[in-house]
């Protein structure tokens, strides 16, 4: 049976359409893909995203521990996030993550739904004695809050100034539902139950069975990282607190357009801005050279599957993830063939029609005499082929 997050009632009666992935029961559409994507890119929508996997790692060594599996390297400093990839010894993508620095000594990590198991697995067998692991993943929920009207939502409903939150960081917040409706931001003690521990110099998660709400107020981790190209936080409240906390800001929210988003416009609009679909643009078998990724490789520090990554960019014989703009009403969907003068030169990985430019769009994986900016390709949409060219993400 497949999971659920502590929100399904809500999305039921909201009469979202269901859908199976990576193992949970996810809401895919509420009143329609195209409708919703729009409501992100012009207001503010809400998802649930919880399948997300949730995991702590604490202790003593817990970041050389970590930095040394990352790709990227890794922030000590609490409240810093960053976006990285878990790679194997030979280089491939084992997943890629989040990782939020809590305190020196504790950091969560967010990764993809389908490879959480792997991912557990892979941080366990590398982890040193004092490396403590907790998968928390159905203890907590997490919320996003994106939209160009998400940080006026969102800050109606704590003291702490979202203005100062930087991307890639994140902060403690207080959550009380202000009264009446849509009131302006009202200041509440900082002192919330569930954050911190004597003597430490950070935010740290409460621990399983703590309260964290109390008197009609919560407190809980958000980040600003996002996944939709548009303003926007990640909240993570406990998943006992949740439907107040979702219910609380759709209801607050109506007066600036917010409304539930399924996962279907999730990924329209994370296409939109050429960002990756763990387990579609890449499966396990890629390397960040292959997925366009280079980019947040740290080549001058040790991390597990580097030997193996320099030995592929010296060769330079690796395909290019690029993007592919349609030139007709083709869309591009995933697995299609890509051609050019009448040889396959690679395949779509991700594609769509775009809700914003109603243009057909793709990431598509090809050899490296294609992946140059303006080279002319073509598609085969169902066995006749639809012209197309490569252009550098996003495509908005």
């Amino acid at each position: 049976m497949a999971l659920r997050t502590a929100l399904y009632a809500s999305h039921r009666a909201a009469g979202a359409r269901f859908f199976e992935f990576a193992g949970w029961e996810m809401p895919l559409q509420y009143a329609g893909i195209v409708e919703e994507h729009l409501a992100v890119r012009r207001a503010v929508g809400l998802f649930d995203v919880s399948h997300m996997g949730k995991i702590f790692i604490e202790g003593p060594t817990a970041h050389a521990f970590l930095d040394r599996l990352s790709a990227n390297d890794l922030p000590a400093i609490s409240g810093r996030a960053r976006y990285t990839q878990l790679l194997r010894d030979d280089g491939t993508i084992l997943d890629d993550v989040i990782v939020t620095c809590l305190a020196p000594d504790r950091f969560f990590l967010v990764c993809n739904a389908g490879p959480r198991t792997a991912v557990v697995e892979w941080l366990k067998a590398h982890a040193a004695r004092d490396v403590a692991l907790a998968d928390r993943t159905t203890e907590f929920l997490c919320l996003a809050v994106q939209g160009p009207r998400a940080p006026e939502l969102l800050q109606r409903f704590t003291s702490v100034d979202l203005s100062h939150v930087k991307p890639f960081h994140g902060v403690s917040i207080d959550f009380v539902p202000p009264a009446p409706w849509g009131a302006h931001p009202r200041a509440v003690p900082p002192e919330i139950e569930g954050w911190g521990r004597p003597g430490s110099p950070g935010p740290a998660i409460a621990p399983p069975g703590e309260p964290t709400v109390s008197g009609g107020r919560a407190a809980f981790l958000a980040t600003r990282t996002g996944y939709t190209g548009e303003p926007g936080f990640e909240l993570f409240p406990a998943a006992r607190e949740g439907a107040w906390v979702w219910d609380a800001l759709l209801k607050s929210g109506e007066d600036l357009g917010a409304r539930p988003i399924g996962l279907g416009a999730r990924d329209t609009l994370r296409l939109e801005k050429g960002y990756l679909l763990s387990g579609q643009d890449f499966d396990g078998r890629q390397t960040p050279l292959e997925v366009n990724s280079a980019w947040l490789v740290k080549w001058e520090r040790p991390f597990i599957g580097r030997e193996a990554l320099v030995a592929q960019r010296e060769r330079d014989d690796y395909l290019r993830l690029v993007g592919v703009r349609m030139e007709d009403r083709g869309i591009p969907r995933p697995g299609f063939r890509v051609v050019s003068r009448g040889s396959d030169v690679g395949h779509v990985t991700s594609g769509t029609m775009s809700p914003s430019l109603r243009v057909g769009i793709a990431l598509a994986s090809v050899g490296k005499g294609h992946a140059t900016e303006g080279t002319s390709l073509e598609v085969d949409i169902r066995g006749t082929t639809h012209p197309a060219r490569v252009v550098s993400p996003p495509f908005l």
